[in-house]
């Protein structure tokens, strides 16, 4: 139904929250191979420590990989890594190694113990700190123990947009990147 302009949708949408960038999280396996997953649900909570949070459904095969080990890179990716991202989403870790079908090459850590992905414009190594119950989903705390950008994609206002195409997912098999930066105050980046 539609009222002054807006209509009513469906509370557990959420998709009026996206556009959000998919990222590819790492994780080891008991056997010491690796698995990836992409996640979209991913933000900073503090910067002093430095700390994110995934949100992850509670029965996939990473959330039982990180409560287990407890450790994990988030790397940020862009419009090539497209059919990665939905290779690495698209089927469970459980049965596939996903590492292996779709061709990743580790980009080693600094400081923790599982690899970041070579290619990705980003990659932060982190240490779950708490996790916690949300629904179907846990929530992991993590801290993140260091990061490294692409230096050819990052500038002091972060990511430069005009070559850094970080993919955003928009809901299911749709994804878009962004195209413009704004900034306040009367400057242009």
């Amino acid at each position: 139904m539609s009222t002054g302009g807006y209509r009513e949708i469906d509370a557990d949408d959420y998709r009026v929250l996206h556009p959000r960038p998919a990222y590819l999280v790492v994780a080891r396996k008991p056997d010491g191979g690796l698995n990836v997953m992409a996640a979209a649900w991913v933000m900073p909570v503090s910067e002093e420590p430095p700390m994110v949070v995934l949100s992850l459904d509670s029965e996939s095969y990473t959330s039982e990989l990180l409560s287990e080990n407890g450790e994990l890179t988030i790397n940020v990716v862009g419009e090539e890594h497209l059919e990665m991202v939905w290779g690495a989403g698209s089927v469970s870790g459980r049965s596939v190694d996903k590492w292996s079908k779709l061709g990743l090459k580790p980009l080693p850590s600094k400081v923790i113990g599982v690899p970041g992905v070579k290619g990705a414009y980003g990659v932060l190594e982190c240490v779950v700190k708490e996790k916690k119950s949300v629904g179907e989903c846990v929530l992991f705390i993590c801290e993140v123990k260091a990061a490294r950008v692409r230096e050819d994609l990052y500038t002091r206002y972060g990511w430069d947009l005009r070559k850094a195409r970080i993919l955003l997912h928009c809901g299911r098999r749709a994804f878009t990147v962004p195209g413009k930066l704004l900034v306040a105050g009367g400057k242009r980046g």
